[in-house]
């Protein structure tokens, strides 16, 4: 659709005042005004800072009826108003208008017949003026003497607001007033002169009427140009009735240079339609209020509603891995392992403290320590290892430095006898990682711990409760219409009173945002009554916006073992058969030994929900260890199933091979950690009744 625009000079700047108080913001620009759809003129005078008086025409400049406000487009520089309503000049009666009409009153009217059509026209105009309008009545005089800037002009003036004083002055203008002479531009330029003595914010028409060329003023037509520039709210319109049929340039000029337009009457009978068609013109203007109180449209959609969190008694079987990892070309060990300093904390550790996997094995050698010294009878041996590449080719003198630093931490930190450790110093393991890529070649880089006693390289038991929620993050979807461009918006989050997190940015797309809650931990979360989320908003105004708060009520569930309150608790129980060697789906003794413990665990929990879950490392193309992972995964099923567990079909089992690693894929440890089957085992148990 098209949409002419007319734009005005440089508009002073706006002070509109809010509701609530203080000025409102102003942008500087010029302004415009649009209707889409109307391909034909469209104009516009101010009436005063909030409010515009606007021409709306067709194409073939018919007033164009029955806009509303949304028909309407206000904007200044590059900023829409609001437009709060549109009501025709008619029904308005609280801005008054001022019209100056020009009337050409020379005997030639009289010599054409016209001097009644023209009257009866000036009639049907006058039906147009209101009690709060004032006119201004222009004719010819040849004794007249208004002054205009210093020059005498031939014309006589009468002004009013009655209708009847107005229809007589135009009498009398054609039987007693009659001039035989004709001063077309001392006319215009004497109601030019009256329009300028209007006030600046009153909205100002001069009809121009004239039957003949101007042959007799004193003045020259340039004069009507200079007069009329800067005169502002003010439109000119002109009726051509001189003989011929071409319209007269310079009132043509004249009208559309000023807003308006020129009719050209080519007989007398044209003179009532084309003064009706200039009133309804002027009729059917639009009085235009607006201001720049534009507030956005704002909302925030969250998921979930709710947040629900409960205790989660783990208990987890962590198998040890009895491999010290060597940075390349060295011989001490890594600052990752965990080693105490005295054995005095020696004396203090306790491998059931331990938490997670990772922290356990960083523990190792603590382990491996505390359990030769509970088990007096049990030795070990140290191989140390290399990669045999680079500054590792062929040392085995680094291979033994290796084993005695281990022996060197549990000699001195342990107070282990020395004669209980056995070293062997050699090239790759027995059992190395093989391959041409580098991850492989870094885990041959090892001391491996061997024993005789099973009880000195057993799994690692411990039991601890945490936290697990219905769900780990908190959507937030914003919905926001800008009643101007954004300068800057925020996403506040806070529990309870707490600031947890913010999101901030700039400009009108504000993007869904995704808030980790593991990012806090849980037991964090789980402190708080709710949730809340709420976004700011600053527009290029400068005016501030703030959303609902949405409120997201978290609720609890504690672990509770009171006479009065007993709950039935969730428990995990997570056995995890490392040691699969490099590209091996084969399950080793001691895994076995592992096995049998879950197969009898299993059969004692006839109503646990039992997982297998297949692992590999990242090494090597990602089909193939997804197949290496299910090749895992069932043989670890079918030994399971082998055993005559009831209800087998509680048991499920999958491959996830290099997807979703439990453990970090950059280290040694963690790839070894990953080339695993994880068995969890999920059932509740009712909290027991504690006696008083």
């Amino acid at each position: 659709m098209k949409s002419k625009i007319i734009v005005s000079a440089l508009v002073a700047v706006l002070c509109l005042v809010w509701s609530g108080g203080g000025l409102a913001f102003v942008p500087e620009g010029e302004l415009h005004i649009r209707v889409p759809g109307q391909d034909g003129k469209i104009s516009f005078q101010s009436i005063d800072e909030t409010k515009i008086l606007v021409s709306v025409l067709d194409s073939q400049e018919k007033p164009v009826k029955d806009l509303m406000a949304k028909d309407f487009e206000v904007i200044k520089g590059s900023i829409p108003a609001n437009v709060i309503s549109v009501q025709i000049l008619k029904t308005r009666l609280d801005m008054p208008i001022s019209y100056v009409l020009m009337v050409d009153n020379s005997f030639s009217m009289e010599k054409r017949k016209a001097v009644q059509p023209l009257l009866a026209a000036l009639d049907e105009f006058l039906k147009i003026v209101r009690p709060i309008d004032e006119v201004d009545v222009v004719v010819f005089d040849s004794k007249g003497d208004f002054l205009v800037n210093g020059q005498h002009l031939r014309l006589a003036t009468f002004r009013s607001n009655n209708i009847s004083e107005l229809k007589n002055f135009f009498e009398k203008s054609f039987k007693e007033g009659m001039t035989g002479e004709t001063y077309l531009y001392e006319g215009m330029l004497g109601g030019l002169d009256l329009i300028s003595r209007k006030p600046e914010k009153t909205n100002k028409f001069l009809v121009v009427f004239s039957d003949g060329e101007d042959l007799n003023s004193n003045i020259k037509k340039e004069t009507i140009g200079l007069k009329s520039k800067g005169l502002e709210n003010f439109k000119a319109f002109s009726i051509d009735f001189m003989p011929g049929e071409k319209k007269d340039q310079f009132l043509d000029a004249f009208s559309q240079s000023l807003g308006g337009k020129l009719w050209k009457a080519k007989s007398a009978d044209n003179l009532l339609p084309i003064f009706r068609d200039i009133s309804t013109t002027l009729l059917y203007q639009y009085v235009v209020e607006y201001n720049f109180n534009r507030p956005p449209q704002a909302s925030l959609a969250v998921s979930p509603s709710s947040i629900s969190i409960e205790d989660l008694t783990i208990i987890d079987s962590s198998p040890l891995l009895n491999y010290i990892f060597f940075d390349l070309g060295q011989s001490s060990v890594p600052d990752r392992y965990r080693l105490l300093k005295t054995q005095s904390e020696a004396g203090q550790f306790d491998e059931k403290m331990l938490e997670n996997t990772m922290t356990k094995y960083y523990h190792v050698l603590n382990i491996i320590g505390k359990r030769l010294t509970e088990n007096p009878g049990a030795s070990i041996e140290l191989v140390g290892c290399i990669s045999d590449r680079g500054p590792e080719k062929n040392n085995i003198t680094l291979s033994r430095a290796r084993a005695e630093s281990v022996k060197s931490y549990l000699q001195y930190i342990w107070n282990i006898d020395p004669s209980r450790i056995t070293i062997t110093a050699r090239k790759l393991p027995e059992k190395p990682s093989t391959g041409n890529v580098e991850e492989a070649r870094v885990e041959n880089q090892r001391v491996e711990i061997r024993s005789d006693s099973p009880d000195i390289l057993d799994v690692i038991k411990s039991t601890y409760t945490f936290q697990i929620a219905n769900t780990n993050e908190i959507t937030v979807q914003p919905n926001i219409t800008p009643g101007y461009d954004l300068k800057t918006w925020n996403i506040k989050i806070k529990g309870n009173r707490d600031f947890l997190n913010l999101k901030e940015g700039q400009g009108n797309i504000v993007p869904n945002y995704i808030f980790d809650l593991g990012r806090f931990g849980l037991g964090k979360i789980s402190a708080f009554e709710h949730i809340s989320v709420t976004a700011f908003l600053t527009d290029i105004t400068g005016q501030t916006f703030e959303t609902d708060t949405v409120v997201i009520p978290v609720t609890y569930t504690r672990r509770v073992t009171t006479k009065a309150q007993r709950n039935a608790q969730r428990v995990m129980e997570k056995y995890a058969l490392i040691l699969f060697d490099y590209d091996s789906a084969e399950i080793k003794e001691r895994n076995k030994v592992v096995l049998d413990r879950v197969v009898k665990r299993i059969r004692e929990l006839p109503n646990a929900r039992v997982t297998i879950l297949g692992q590999t490392d990242i090494i090597g193309t990602e089909d193939y260890n997804l197949g290496l992972s299910q090749r895992r995964a069932k043989s670890v099923f079918q030994s399971v199933t082998e055993n005559g567990i009831p209800s087998p079909e509680r048991i499920e089992f999958k491959g996830n091979g290099p997807h979703d690693p439990p453990y970090d894929n950059r280290l040694p440890e963690g790839r070894s950690f990953n080339r695993t089957v994880i068995i969890t085992l999920e059932y509740q148990i009712q909290e027991p009744e504690l006696s008083e």
